[in-house]
């Protein structure tokens, strides 16, 4: 969905707990980089929340459409 660009919000925000899980779960927080590192899913999560406060753009599909309201988008 996040690439066709329709509910991207609400995507991002699924895998947004999904990468926080994975930090803090799975990998255990227990160091940035190196054996078991969790920075790749640190910069998953920040892309997650980026596309959480800007929206999709001008290039989605919800865009071209107009009929998805854009609370949803």
């Amino acid at each position: 969905m996040l690439i066709v660009g329709v509910l991207t919000r609400i995507s991002s925000s699924l895998l947004s707990i999904i990468m926080l899980g994975a930090i803090f779960h799975v990998k255990g927080a227990s160091n940035l980089t190196g054996q078991g590192g969790y920075a790749l899913d640190l910069i998953l999560l920040a892309s997650c929340l980026v596309i959480i406060v800007m929206g999709p753009g001008k290039v989605s599909l919800s865009n071209i459409v107009k009929k998805i309201p854009r609370l949803l988008h």
